[in-house]
């Protein structure tokens, strides 16, 4: 019984660091096919439409970068981004949901876009690149003012 425990919790630290990995990838993957990013990170994606469920799953995960006076959302190499323009629309920080920080991202007609980056612990969830992103989006935001 105890044996079961013990392999149970190193397929479980096997999958931990197999997810990690992939997510390092994908990052590399992705970033390579946006040359010239002033701000790029990897962050979860979710419209208006999904982030209002009572279970705020995502919409996707991808890059969410800058380039000039735009923002960038990106979900795989070979589908075209969605689009900001940072000289237009806002950029403010949501509620949090379960510990999770989330930003959002309001465009001109009023429709909002939400983002969160955080990053699973061993014990807390990390949402330090959510602020850090939010930060750079409204400098470049005040910027085009």
């Amino acid at each position: 019984m105890f044996s079961g425990a013990i392999i149970g919790a190193i397929v479980g630290l096997i999958t931990v660091l197999v997810i990690y990995f992939m997510k390092g990838q994908r990052f590399n993957k992705l970033k390579k096919t946006v040359p010239g990013a002033e701000y790029a990170a990897l962050y979860h994606y979710a419209s208006y439409k999904r982030y209002n469920k009572a279970m705020k799953y995502f919409d996707s995960y991808g890059l969410l970068y800058i380039v000039d006076k735009e923002l960038f959302y990106k979900a795989n190499e070979n589908d075209s981004p969605l689009v900001f323009d940072l000289t237009q629309c806002t950029a403010q920080p949501e509620p949090n949901w379960r510990m999770l920080k989330w930003f959002s991202i309001t465009t001109p007609v009023g429709e909002k876009h939400y983002f969160n980056s955080h990053k699973m612990g061993a014990f807390v969830n990390n949402s330090d690149e959510t602020l850090r992103g939010l930060a750079v989006i409204q400098a470049k935001i005040a910027e085009g003012k």
